[in-house]
């Protein structure tokens, strides 16, 4: 958020990708904040941020978070669903998932793995906020997230748009894939993948406009997965031929790994 912020007042272009922060307002320090704090304290006031003195344990009361002594307010800018949608990447929709935790944790996963972006509904689910910044480690600010109105007219629109629509429920028909082998479907390069909130999973409408519905293989006696967990393992599966060579399989001392049966 500094980087930007430092970025804007020098007139640089941001690098390395854009920020969803637009601006930080200002910053606050509480007088017991550690040497890290004192520091970034003071980058916020070289970039011409105000920085503003508070009281033990006033920074998490103020954020609902524990922030470690420093906080920010700042602005943060939801992506319009047609700038993620013009892009070709793997989309995560997130059909309700309420908890903040889980919300954070899932955009953590979605950006280390290289997702293009991610989409919320506005009602009824986790919003981006304090504790979502806090528990995505920062992710939230690098990766796209829409925010839209109608979850089952955004998967129509995906689907216009060539996504191809895999839906992560107990009772898919099928394992989650590997996406990306010849004559395959999913062998382009735009794919959504929802996942639906803690507890329902996805909505009856949401699940009728997926082109398929995956499963994550269960063979233990738990029936379930937490909501950040299975969307974890679901995002690493369908980008492993990405993330682990075309083949995945390939090592960098050059030996194979096994190929699993599933």
């Amino acid at each position: 958020m500094l980087d930007a912020a430092e970025r804007r007042r020098s007139g640089k272009t941001g690098q390395g990708g854009a920020s969803t922060i637009t601006a930080v307002h200002r910053v606050y320090l509480e007088d017991t904040a550690g040497a890290r704090g004192q520091r970034l304290a003071q980058r916020a006031h070289g970039a011409a941020v105000a920085v503003s003195m508070m009281g033990k344990g006033e920074c998490d009361q103020m954020a609902g978070a524990r922030c470690q002594g420093i906080a920010a307010e700042v602005a943060y800018a939801y992506a319009d669903l047609d700038d993620v949608l013009a892009r070709p990447g793997l989309v995560i929709f997130l059909d309700g998932i309420a908890d903040p935790h889980n919300l954070g944790a899932i955009l953590r996963t979605a950006e280390a793995a290289g997702a293009s972006a991610a989409v919320i509904p506005e009602r009824r689910a986790a919003q981006v906020n304090a504790t979502v910044m806090r528990v995505s480690a920062g992710a939230a600010v690098f990766l796209p997230v829409a925010r839209v109105t109608n979850m089952v007219r955004s998967l129509q629109r995906a689907r216009e748009a060539d996504f191809w629509i895999v839906g992560l429920a107990a009772d898919g028909a099928a394992l989650v894939p590997r996406a990306g082998s010849s004559d395959d479907p999913r062998a382009g390069d735009r794919l959504g993948l929802v996942v639906g909130g803690e507890g329902e999973g996805m909505h009856r409408l949401v699940a009728e406009h997926c082109d398929e519905i995956v499963r994550l293989p269960m063979r233990g006696r738990v029936e379930s997965l937490n909501a950040s967990v299975a969307a974890g393992l679901a995002i690493y599966r369908l980008l492993d031929g990405q993330l682990f060579g075309a083949t995945g399989r390939g090592t960098p001392s050059g030996k194979g790994w096994a190929d699993p049966a599933v």
